[in-house]
């Protein structure tokens, strides 16, 4: 049996796959997405709710080095690798460690810069048309607060890098921090305020809202793609219930699962999963006006909806199919509670797979073995914050339109 023939066919349905069938759609294109859980059910659900548009320092740098004993052997740490899963993540880190020097880091801040200078202008057509989106924003900053003088002294070359790169941000005291953030008197030692930023008080919300269109249409479809198949009539998707979808292109926005669908092309991409955490507490009240990061820690604390606070962050090297790690979690919960003086019990918990490249830059653009398929994953951190721009770009490619720079975000550049 032949299968219905689809103009575009989007694989995934967090915020960028989201993104990207809107902007398609806004040029006039026929878009199918497939999605085989609910929408923004996976990263797009349980991040640090922040469009975090000064995020282009890398984690990838020169002070990945000193760190390394930490890493490997310490589970009191924000930054972890199972080491029982060592001889699995070799290939990656290898290839990760070989961006941790200062010219491949300033380099990769710069291609995430250029990304990042587009947050809000990829957005914006988006939110026009989806008002209850717009209503979970709030435009309050975002705050890194250092708790103490090695963070905040080891913190110095990144405040200069992004300074470079033109990015807002204001350099503040203990006095200054206490002032914008009553509950962090007497915890912080200085901070940075990065004013232009914004966080949302229902992240899933946000996703949802602005894939109305897409679901009033009935253009989004339940299902799991398995592989990708090209031929001369268009690109098949092979789906693990036995269904076959024909599409004239494919965007893969599939997140950690992309590399997997791109290898059945041929194409091989070298991305792996940062696991990352959050926790929540029902407190009734705002604690915060906005998303604060306890540097040295390196989670988000962020205001929700409904009075709730969730500290989302950290990174473990992990595999997609290990379980939640438990000492994630508390390290997490015991530096809120200690920070924040909370004794609520937590409400919830979750562990999300962060997709990551090596050199902590997402790929975006057509696959070097088929211009039929677009890439659109590997936003590390950045997911929710770069979506509207991965869209337009994504509908650039469509048009013929791609700017010449997006070169420098191809898979080919690890080949």
């Amino acid at each position: 049996m032949t299968p219905t023939r689809n103009e575009i066919v989007v694989i995934g349905g967090g915020a960028v796959g989201i993104a990207c069938a809107l902007w398609l759609r806004r040029d006039g294109h026929q878009v199918v997405l497939l999605e085989p859980e609910d929408i923004a059910s996976q990263c797009s659900y349980g991040n640090a709710s922040t469009l975090a548009e000064y995020g282009c320092t890398p984690i990838a740098n020169a002070s990945v080095w000193s760190q390394l004993p930490t890493l490997l052997f310490s589970q009191d740490s924000p930054f972890v690798v199972q080491w029982t899963r060592l001889p699995e993540l070799m290939p990656w880190l290898l290839r990760f460690m070989a961006q941790c020097n200062k010219r491949r880091a300033t380099i990769n801040a710069q291609r995430l810069a250029r990304l990042l200078g587009q947050t809000f202008s990829g957005y914006g057509p988006l939110l026009e048309a989806a008002p209850q989106a717009r209503e979970l924003i709030r435009n309050e900053g975002c705050l890194y607060a250092y708790t103490t003088e090695k963070g905040l002294k080891s913190a110095q070359a990144d405040i200069a890098l992004r300074r470079s790169l033109g990015i807002e941000q204001e350099i503040l005291n203990a006095a200054s921090v206490a002032a914008l953030e009553p509950a962090m008197a007497g915890q912080s030692v200085g901070g940075v305020l990065f004013p232009n930023s914004c966080h949302l008080r229902d992240t899933q919300g946000f996703i949802q809202a602005l894939a109305q269109p897409l679901l009033s249409e009935g253009s989004i479809l339940k299902g799991r793609a398995h592989g990708l198949r090209t031929a001369n009539d268009g690109v098949h998707i092979e789906c693990e219930d036995g269904q076959t979808l024909l599409a004239d292109r494919v965007v893969l926005a599939a997140g950690a699962w992309s590399a997997k669908l791109a290898a059945t092309l041929g194409e091989r991409i070298p991305l792996d999963t940062e696991r990352g955490y959050h926790v929540e507490f029902e407190l009734g009240r705002e604690v915060l006006t906005r998303p604060t990061c306890p540097v040295e820690s390196a989670f988000y604390m962020t205001p929700l909806a409904n009075g709730r606070l969730r500290a989302a962050g950290t990174v473990e090297l992990a595999s997609l199919r290990d379980p939640i790690n438990p000492a994630r979690i508390r390290f997490i919960e015991e530096r809120v509670r200690k920070l924040m003086n909370i004794d609520a019990p937590v409400s919830h918990q979750w562990m999300g797979m962060r997709p990551t490249l090596p050199d902590c830059v997402p790929v975006i653009g057509p696959s070097r073995y088929d211009s039929r398929v677009i890439h659109a994953f590997g936003h590390q951190h950045l997911g929710i914050t770069l979506a509207g721009t991965t869209g337009e770009l994504v509908a650039a490619c469509v048009r013929g339109q791609a700017p010449d720079w997006l070169n420098d975000y191809s898979a080919a550049r690890f080949h």
